[in-house]
């Protein structure tokens, strides 16, 4: 099993992210929480860091030295930057320290979701190009998580006609429960897929990520709903299943590029 790293010196932002991965990710990953740099260089003594989930700026260390110092151990260890500076210089020297990935914090559950995910699938296709790895893919030794497996094995008959299907089904119910629990795992459920079968599966047959696809429908819908409807913006948030209409309007101008409320008085003047 693969352990994931998380590191906030905020605990509640640590031990949330925490709860909301082991779950998603039960069975199949190990979730370690800390919330210093020192800590999380402590626990990694005890178990191989394959993704770390780190705040960039801390004291002491920052998320940007914890990484290179695992890296030192770990050369494969996969760094997602979570954060809630969007300087450009913080990012940019993450690219350039070959981060996996870098968010925002207050992007969403389905969005750190589908980060990990997609890491995890990463670290695993990197596994599988090494001499040790394809040797035990060829001898099925390193299979992973046998219902991972099986669910993989049972899914590989649904890429015909059943499987766009229950893709084209899967969005329908992401249009009608925006304001619900649509984390990968309740996805998964609903679909009767595994959660990394569904991730794989539903990026092939629509080229975007569960987590894009749920943030256009929402931003879609608010846009309708801004345009057409008189709902507050309280109102419209939501409707969009999001916990404060502040989180709202920070998404909104983050992908829109206004508030909105701008977005509707410009709206209403055409």
């Amino acid at each position: 099993m693969r352990t994931l790293l998380i590191v906030d010196d905020e605990m509640l932002i640590a031990d949330s992210l925490r709860d909301m991965l082991a779950k998603a990710f039960e069975g199949r990953l190990n979730v370690i929480c800390r919330y210093s740099a020192a800590g999380a260089l402590q626990a990694a003594e005890d178990a191989p860091v394959d993704v770390l989930l780190t705040d960039i700026n801390m004291p002491n260390m920052s998320g940007l030295e914890l990484h290179r110092a695992l890296q030192a151990k770990f050369p494969s260890c996969l760094a997602v930057y979570l954060t809630g500076y969007s300087d450009f210089e913080y990012a940019r020297t993450a690219l350039e320290q070959h981060a996996f990935a870098y968010i925002l914090k207050g992007e969403g559950d389905d969005v750190v979701i589908a980060t990990v995910e997609r890491a995890l699938e990463t670290a695993a296709e990197a596994e599988r190009r090494t001499p040790a790895g394809a040797a035990k893919a060829e001898s099925g030794s390193g299979a992973g998580d046998p219902a991972e497996k099986n669910a993989m094995e049972e899914g590989a008959d649904e890429s015909g006609e059943e499987g766009p299907s229950r893709i084209r089904s899967l969005e329908e119910y992401i249009l009608n429960h925006l304001n619900e629990d649509l984390s990968l795992n309740r996805l998964a459920e609903f679909s009767h897929f595994h959660p990394a079968y569904l991730s794989r599966m539903f990026k092939e047959m629509t080229g975007m990520t569960v987590g894009d696809f749920i943030n256009r429908t929402r931003q879609e819908k608010a846009e309708n709903l801004l345009k057409k409807s008189r709902l507050t913006v309280l109102e419209i948030s939501r409707e969009m299943g999001f916990a404060t209409d502040n989180y709202f309007c920070r998404w909104f101008r983050k992908r829109t590029g206004m508030s909105p409320h701008t977005f509707r008085e410009r709206n209403r003047e055409r």
